[in-house]
């Protein structure tokens, strides 16, 4: 309910910033009257040393509807008996200093501001009431209005938020279940498919001695089951991956020397061009491994042309750049590049599960890098994987 606390202050803050606009406002303009007042105040009260004339004088001021209270020669009079308008002692003592002074009372159960001060002559003091009910009803609308607001957007911030949690909570189950179902998948096709292999490697011995028909059906069964292989194998490294169980095991190597090692282990080096720097490395040799062949050996199934690997270091950390010089990634294409099963994108379509650089990003992340591309039509892709600095080992 943070959304109904910060209505709630707000609320606060601009009845407050209303209030003392308004209140300041009355008394800045009770201010310039009764200073108007009192200089009128010493011709209008001259010659006047009967108690009924000063009486008569004060109650001029009810024509205007003006409350007063002058005090002369030790008596008070008040332009309205009837209302009691209390001077306190503290007001009085401003006046006797020769200030101008203000208090707000309640008058009869109404809102009053008092201002008043001696006369120029300082023979009197004179002191007027204004009512400010006016002003009080307003604030009091205006409060009333704030309330049904804030309650009108707290209950909207409740409604919202029991959704948002709603909606929270079946895709935490959905993807509780994306992840067991992935786990339970790779799980139970483990042992069959490792059946399928074995035999497929039976079958792939004899392909030589087939018929032709029989030969290209053989040869299509021994390719799926590969492929199947190789899904059921990314679908382990998954469920490895988002279950949490995936340890890393750091040790000190190149990385230049480990991505000549790659690529020579799989037979690669006449399809692959690498421009290695020596760059010391404490981190998952296995993972390092893994994610570089994953990005070289997918220029080589989907780039369509000849593939470069860069390694080095800058000032961002450790670096390995593989591009290629395919057709490219579409822009609309190129933001799904790295989710599951993706493959839109013509131009990269081919062998593989669809899960090979999720698989690999997964991993960058572990270890506390990433991987970013860059491809544009018609010019190839640059995928790079990046290490953080703190896996940087001192020369």
């Amino acid at each position: 309910m943070a959304a109904a606390g910060v209505a709630a202050a707000l609320a606060t803050a601009v009845f407050v910033l209303v209030r003392d606009a308004r209140l300041r406002d009355s008394l800045q303009r009770a201010r310039a009257e009764v200073v108007f007042d009192l200089g009128l105040a010493p011709s209008l009260l001259a010659d006047l040393a009967d108690p009924t004339e000063l009486q008569q004088a004060v109650e001029s001021y009810e024509v205007r509807g003006i409350h007063a209270v002058l005090f002369a020669d030790g008596s008070a009079y008040r332009s309205d008996p009837t209302v009691d308008i209390a001077i306190s002692p503290r007001l009085r003592e401003i006046a006797d200093g020769g200030q101008l002074g203000f208090d707000r009372i309640e008058a009869g159960g109404v809102p009053t501001l008092v201002v008043g001060g001696p006369t120029p002559d300082r023979e009197a003091e004179l002191y007027f009431a204004f009512s400010e009910a006016g002003i009080h009803d307003d604030l009091r609308q205006l409060a009333t209005a704030l309330v049904i607001g804030w309650i009108a957007l707290a209950v909207v911030a409740f409604v919202l938020a029991r959704v948002a949690a709603s909606r929270i909570a079946t895709l935490a189950e959905a993807e509780a279940w994306g992840r067991r179902f992935t786990s339970d998948v790779s799980h139970e096709l483990r042992t069959p498919v490792a059946a399928l292999v074995s035999e497929a490697s039976v079958l792939q011995e004899h392909l030589a001695g087939m018929p032709p028909d029989a030969r290209r059906a053989a040869q299509l069964l021994v390719g799926d089951v590969a492929r199947l292989r190789r899904l059921v194998e990314d679908l382990t490294n998954l469920a490895s991956l988002d279950a949490g169980r995936e340890q890393i095991r750091t040790e000190p190597f190149d990385l230049g020397a480990l991505v000549g090692a790659a690529v020579r282990s799989r037979g690669w080096d006449g399809s692959v061009e690498i421009r290695p720097e020596p760059v010391q490395v404490i981190t998952d040799r296995t993972r390092v491994d893994g994610i570089v062949a994953n990005l070289i050996g997918n220029a080589l199934d989907h780039g369509g042309g000849d593939v470069a690997v860069r390694v080095g270091r800058d000032a961002d950390g450790p670096f390995v750049e593989v591009g290629d010089t395919g057709t490219g990634i579409e822009p609309k294409h190129l933001e799904h590049v790295f989710d599951r099963f993706y493959r839109a994108d013509p131009a990269r379509s081919g062998p593989g599960s669809g899960l090979g650089l999720a698989i690999a990003r997964e991993n960058a992340r572990l270890l506390g890098g990433d991987i970013a591309v860059r491809s544009e039509s018609g010019s190839g892709s640059r995928f790079t994987l990046r290490l953080p600095l703190s896996v940087v080992a001192e020369p």
